[in-house]
Order: structure tokens, then sequence, then C-alpha cells
């Protein structure tokens, strides 16, 4: 893993509103995929303002929200007062050994220290239980896509390539995986929102970043006049992981 961006790592806590209202959450199969079965305590790493804590408590669940961003953390009190809330970071977990049955990261598990986290969720996790990580990633199909978002299909084979078990630290017997495929529908306005929050837009310069987004906008704006449509569809991947850490290693760490 190369070494965190910490400006990048610490821009969202200022954008924490619009992050809570342009990003999306993720699709009900993958949350599915991610619980396991008959779960009642969970945790939610890196859960910033609780796209999926939300989800969670839905199922209901009792959910440990760990969110090392002041801002993004109130944000997310505001929105699931029902959340166990703690101001901490990954690699230094303020939860008991085993006492959870799952710990997942939605959107996050690139801001952590992998090793140092690795350690605390296999204290923290139950026997049986796992780590599942998510990401909502784009799957451009039409031209007009690839070139809303700056990509070529060989470009975007390489963004591909980072939303693999490879890079994980961990054994590759004890990982699954699954993709479930979704469609984000808004208008060009709200998808230019949403990409702003993403911390390689706004941490750009206010010129270069304006430059940007009025690029990808008339990409939109002539995609939507061409198709006569009122808003945008823009085809995604929710890329899924889960790692059950054998149970000898579970037991050492505990020990």
């Amino acid at each position: 893993m190369s070494e965190i961006d910490l400006t990048r790592a610490l821009s969202f806590g200022s954008l924490a509103q619009e992050y809570d209202r342009w990003r999306p959450s993720y699709p009900p199969e993958a949350i599915d995929w991610l619980v396991p079965s008959g779960a009642r305590e969970v945790a939610d790493l890196g859960a910033g303002t609780g796209k999926l804590t939300g989800d969670l408590l839905a199922r209901g669940l009792v959910v440990h929200a760990v969110e090392p961003d002041p801002g993004m953390l109130a944000v997310l009190r505001a929105g699931h007062p029902l959340a166990r809330t703690h101001l901490a970071r990954a690699d230094a977990l303020p939860l008991e050994a085993a006492s959870v049955a799952a710990v997942l990261v939605a959107q996050a598990w690139h801001w952590m220290s992998p090793y140092e986290t690795t350690v605390e969720v296999r204290r923290v996790l139950r026997p049986g239980g796992w780590l599942g990580l998510v990401w909502n990633v784009v799957d451009p199909r039409a031209d007009w896509e690839f070139n809303v978002h700056g990509l070529t299909p060989e470009t975007w084979r390489q963004e591909e390539a980072a939303h693999t078990v490879a890079g994980l630290p961990f054994p590759a017997h004890e990982v699954e995986t699954a993709e479930f495929a979704w469609t984000w529908v808004g208008t060009s306005e709200a998808w230019l929102a949403n990409i702003a929050t993403q911390s390689s837009i706004s941490t750009m310069p206010t010129a270069e970043r304006e430059k940007l987004l009025a690029e990808k906008r008339a990409i939109l704006a002539n995609h939507l006049e061409a198709a006569g449509q009122p808003e945008a569809q823009v085809h995604h991947r929710a890329v899924c992981v889960r790692w059950r850490p054998a149970s000898d290693a579970v037991a050492s760490d505990q020990n």
C-alpha cells in the first residue's frame, strides 16, 4: 500500500454536510452479503457521515460507528442517534475483545494503516466473524461515461486493478469477493455535487477544480440533450471483500 496522503485523508470534515447529502449508499444485496447471518452487533470503521451505518441500523443491528474526523462524526451523530459512536482511529479501536460479529469498512480501507488495523480487527472480532470491505466504483459502459470519468478502456483496467484482493494483507484462501451492479440515476448537477466531494477533486486549487467540473458538466449536458433525458444513468459496481481470519489467528491475538 502506498503512503497515505494526509492532505486528502483529512479533507472530508470540511465537506461533511455535502458528503452526507450527495454520496450514495450501497446496494442492499451488497450489504446483505457483507453482514453475517444472525449478527447482532457490528462495527463500521471509517464510518464518515453514516452512509453505511444507517443501512446497518435499519437491519436492527447494534452499530459501533468509528470515525476519526470530528466533523464527519458530528453529522453521523445527528442523522443516526441510535449508533454507538466513537471518535477514534481504526488502528486503536475503543471496543472490547471478541465483541462484534463483523467489522465493516465502506469506501475507507485505503485511508487506514493495513497492518495495525488488521491486528485490531482480529482482536475485536468474535470467533467466526469477518472483516467486510466495500467500494462503490464506476463501471463505464458508453463512450460518454468514459469521457465524463476522464477514463479510457485502458486506464479503466488500471483503475479496476486497485479494487482487487491482490493489494490486501490477507491470505488468499481466507478471502471471498463479490460484485453487485447498480445504476446511479440523477440530474447532472447532483452527480457533479457528488464527485466534488471526492478528495482528489476537493483538494484541487479552486480554479483548476472549477475548470474540471465545467468540463464534466458540458459532457453530461451533451449526453442528456442527445438522449432526450432529464437525468443521467451512471453505471457502478459495489466491489465487496470478506476476510474471515483463521480461528487460530484470532485466538492467538486474543491471548
